[in-house]
């Protein structure tokens, strides 16, 4: 029992000793359904919100929009970003906004300073270029996207350093805060109005494509003073899902690219596997010996072996909601 015991705490703590990225589905990877260029935030990517007036768009194919090849933008890393308008005043849409927002996998803690970063990229099909772009994180979501522009970031872009105008690079937007200690929330988009927003012509005028829009990926917040650990190929657990029958995140999945081999298992609070695969095409649909398991907190370890030889582990907590 006493074995079990410190299996089970080892396991449940890691994430405690690990620097870890507190932004849950950190590169979009995690997709509810198989969208390709009609994808949209919150109905196809897990746990990302974008409130009206989006939503915002989501890729998850790495490849050009269905029948119009010259729109084509390669992801940061991985095969998935998320599109969002910046700057529509001149499309006929003043001051109107798309956010993109997640909760993050744990409250922020008093005092301590934190990293804060993301990638951006202007869509290739858009006629303007907008010069600010910045992350809040804060205690609360928004419900409205058009809010945004009532609270000030807590990292920006610099526009005379980084103006925001390539399409076929990535701009790293990033900076550092010390935490207040009650945020749970990060919210990405344009945080100044219109008359405080340039717009630049882009030089290649698209018919009824006057505004700008970005695409986001790779979104990080981690404790400053730690060391970050990272796994090739875009390796991740969601760290919550609900296998309610919705059809909405019911199966819990090993997401990643390149991978050979893979051995993932799940534990109870009683250090009791209830679940374990060696294929990343099977998840946990939250059952166990045929029975439906109640809403608790599991203990997961995953290992892997990459295309090209490489390993990789990872330890940590999945919530099952229901």
């Amino acid at each position: 029992m006493k074995r079990i015991f410190l299996f089970c705490c080892f396991l449940f703590c890691f994430a405690i000793g690990e620097a870890q990225n507190l932004v849950p589905n950190w590169s979009f990877e995690d997709t509810l359904t198989n969208p390709t260029w009609t994808g949209f935030i919150p109905t196809d990517c897990a746990l990302w919100q974008s409130p009206p007036p989006g939503p915002a768009a989501y890729d998850n194919d790495n490849g050009p929009v269905p029948g119009v090849a010259s729109w084509y933008q390669v992801p940061h890393t991985g095969a998935a970003w998320a599109l969002m308008y910046t700057n529509t005043s001149l499309y006929g849409n003043p001051n109107w906004r798309e956010i993109l927002q997640v909760q993050l996998i744990d409250t922020l803690q008093v005092g301590k300073r934190y990293c804060v970063s993301f990638f951006v990229s202007r869509y290739d099909y858009c006629n303007y270029a907008c010069n600010n772009i910045g992350a809040l994180l804060s205690s609360f979501p928004l419900a409205n996207g058009n809010s945004i522009l009532t609270l000030t970031p807590t990292i920006n872009n610099d526009p005379f350093v980084n103006p925001l105008l390539s399409d076929t690079t990535w701009l790293e937007v990033s900076g550092s805060f010390v935490a207040a200690g009650n945020e749970q929330w990060i919210i990405i988009g344009n945080f100044n109005n219109d008359a405080n927003s340039d717009t630049v012509f882009t030089g290649v005028a698209q018919m009824g494509a006057d505004y700008s829009a970005y695409i986001i990926d790779d979104v990080s917040v981690t404790r400053c003073d730690d060391t970050v650990i990272t796994t090739n190929d875009n390796l991740f657990v969601p760290n919550a899902f609900s296998p309610n029958g919705d059809g909405n995140n019911d199966v819990l999945f090993v997401r990643g690219q390149n991978i050979k081999e893979l051995h993932f298992s799940v534990y109870d609070r009683w250090g009791e596997k209830v679940f374990e695969t060696s294929s990343i095409n099977e998840g946990w649909d939250g059952t166990f010996n045929g029975e439906k398991m109640e809403s608790a907190v599991f203990a997961y370890y995953l290992t892997v072996t990459y295309n090209d030889g490489k390993t990789a582990e990872k330890k940590g907590n999945v919530s099952l909601v229901k």
